[in-house]
């Protein structure tokens, strides 16, 4: 049985070789009569047939990219409603409340949620917002501010100036400790009706206006609360705002806010269904998330991180101005630096130069006066001393310092040891250590100390526990420096980081807020530069750039000169996130 059935799977082995075989010739003879012998045939017209088909092609390839210029001309893209944008921030969030801002990450998230008599526009030129309109004394000591008819709370309670009243109560208020309140002292705040508010200053102050855009509180939800428990109020977790998004969850825990747009909002429904910020400790989670598609934004692009960018799909960078600058501020009571000397040999120890190219890869501007080029007051002629070591070491030599064995200043047996301190992410720790460096190759000693934000607050600033701080300010839209400079502003929670203390500067600074003709100001301020320049209580480094990151599907964007970072979401309710191609003015 199995010699037949061998015999069986011979035979078919044999025949499928035979048919194998006579469709191999069969093909190829159909090949060299059909393909190669009618190629063959065609002679000296094959080079003009290779002619046509190359020409042909060409034409189709032409034909489609017409068609793209085509649609780019003929279509554009439009917005859709809907969506939920996400922005990834660097740092924490513990409370919502526009009265007591804690870091960046709760001024951007109240910027969405409340709303201020008064906003910056995309110039960066002060507009009504909650208010339709303003009007100032002769005397320049009261401001008349009509409010708008139309504004409802989140909760549909109607918006009047008894809102506006309490919260610069609140604000005033010691117990409630509003950094807020140096700017509202003596400040008095009638409501003439429901829709006017009377704000009446002790002296004029010119750039009294600038303070008007912080948000405004709900009066009917927070006036029977306590003023020292305010900081700890569920509010904080649950507020009720008036703009055009509204708390939808705080997860503060989970590092997440979660937002949904305002139906009633006055500036209309905002064309996204929700916004959102989720909170990251380092860049590298922040680029990471965008990169997992979990964000659509970055806050804040980092200059270092611009190799990154490479990497991101679909990351757009727009480049804002801000009134921001970098400083190193010199505490002026803290025994050494209490010398004039050597805060001016320090000033000529500091390359600002190196510092913008090395550690900031170039995305910044040189600065050397406490006002920014182009504000009322600012002149070249007060610039602090650019670069230069051997002046350094001759002022230091002059002020009876010298190098000892170890090639260290001493005086009197006592080393010029500093100790620098600064946050601990960012650019800080780059340029602190160029500066160690740069102060090193004097003899000088730096001991440079990082801390997180909240640390850096509570431990080092607000107690003045260093000898220099470098750190960022904010000067705000009018170059009114005063909270910067004035002695008054020493202690905490003033903001006169060098404890500078000059009875020149005070006078020019106080007069130069009193007045709102320019030409007056700008010799209040030459005496005030040419002062605080010989005094030298902190040495100015750069202006840093500020860089929006965002996907590019993102349409409304329309920040351009900012004054404070949440300023980039200045008609908020106009952004989209979902595209479409439409013709073009349809």
């Amino acid at each position: 049985m199995w010699a037949y059935i061998k015999f069986q799977v011979q035979r078919r082995a044999r025949k499928w070789r035979r048919e194998i075989l006579l469709v191999r010739a069969w093909s190829k003879n159909y090949f060299n009569r059909h393909v190669w012998g009618k190629w063959r045939q065609l002679g000296i017209i094959r080079r003009l047939v290779v002619v046509w088909w190359s020409l042909m092609l060409l034409l189709t390839a032409g034909l489609f990219g017409q068609i793209s210029s085509l649609r780019q001309y003929y279509l554009v893209t439009r917005g859709l409603p809907g969506g939920q944008y996400t922005e990834a921030e660097l740092g924490h969030i513990k409370l919502i409340n526009p009265i007591l801002p804690e870091s960046s990450v709760s001024t951007d998230v109240t910027r969405l949620v409340f709303s201020g008599l008064t906003r910056y526009n995309p110039q960066g030129v002060i507009e009504p917002d909650l208010a339709t309109s303003w009007s100032i004394s002769p005397d320049g000591r009261s401001y008349t501010f009509n409010l708008r008819h139309d504004v409802k709370w989140h909760d549909g309670v109607p918006f009047t100036a008894r809102d506006v009243a309490f919260t610069i109560t609140a604000i005033q208020n010691p117990d409630t400790r509003s950094p807020l309140s140096p700017s509202w002292l003596n400040v008095k705040a009638d409501t003439k009706d429901d829709y006017t508010v009377v704000l009446s200053l002790p002296n004029p102050n010119a750039p009294f206006i600038n303070s008007t855009t912080f948000g405004i509180l709900p009066a009917h939800i927070l006036e029977a609360s306590d003023p020292s428990s305010l900081r700890i109020a569920s509010f904080n977790q649950k507020p009720v705002g008036t703009g055009p998004f509204k708390v939808k969850n705080f997860a503060a825990a989970e590092g997440e806010i979660e937002l949904e747009a305002n139906s009633d909002y006055y500036g209309g429904r905002p064309k996204l269904d929700g916004f959102s910020f989720k909170m990251y400790d380092n860049y590298d989670q922040m680029l990471d998330a965008y990169a997992k598609r979990q964000v659509n934004g970055i806050s804040r692009w980092r200059p270092e991180e611009s190799a990154s960018k490479r990497t991101l799909a679909n990351l757009k960078q727009s480049q804002l101005s801000l009134p921001d600058q970098t400083d190193l501020f010199l505490r002026t009571t803290s025994g050494t630096l209490a010398d004039k000397a050597v805060r001016q040999a320090l000033v000529k120890a500091t390359d600002r130069n190196q510092i913008i190219n090395v550690a900031l890869d170039q995305q910044a501007l040189p600065l050397a006066s406490p006002l920014l080029p182009g504000q009322v007051g600012y002149s070249p002629l007060y610039r602090q001393a650019s670069f230069d070591q051997d002046a350094a070491a001759s002022l230091l030599a002059n002020a009876g310092w010298s190098k000892d064995s170890n090639g260290l200043l001493t005086k009197n047996g006592e080393q010029l040891k500093l100790r620098l301190v600064t946050l601990d992410s960012g650019q800080y720790p780059k340029v602190a250590d160029l500066v160690k460096k740069q102060w090193a190759a004097l003899g000088i000693g730096v001991d440079v100390k990082t801390a997180d934000l909240a640390t850096l607050q509570q431990t080092y600033i607000r107690a003045r526990n260093y000898d220099v701080l470098l750190y960022g300010i904010n000067i705000g839209a009018d170059p009114d420096v005063y909270v910067y400079w004035h002695s008054s502003q020493a202690s905490d929670p003033g903001l006169n980081l060098s404890q500078y203390s000059s009875a020149v500067a005070d006078k020019a600074l106080e007069s130069a807020r009193l007045s709102s003709d320019d030409d007056v100001r700008t010799g209040k301020y030459h005496t005030f530069l040419q002062t605080w320049t010989d005094d030298a209580p902190a040495i100015v480094l750069y202006q840093p750039t500020y860089i929006y990151a965002y996907n590019n599907n993102l349409l409304g964007l329309k920040a351009h000169r900012l004054i404070d970072p949440a300023d980039r979401f200045y008609g908020v309710e106009r952004w989209t996130i979902r595209t479409s191609q439409v013709a073009r003015g349809s």
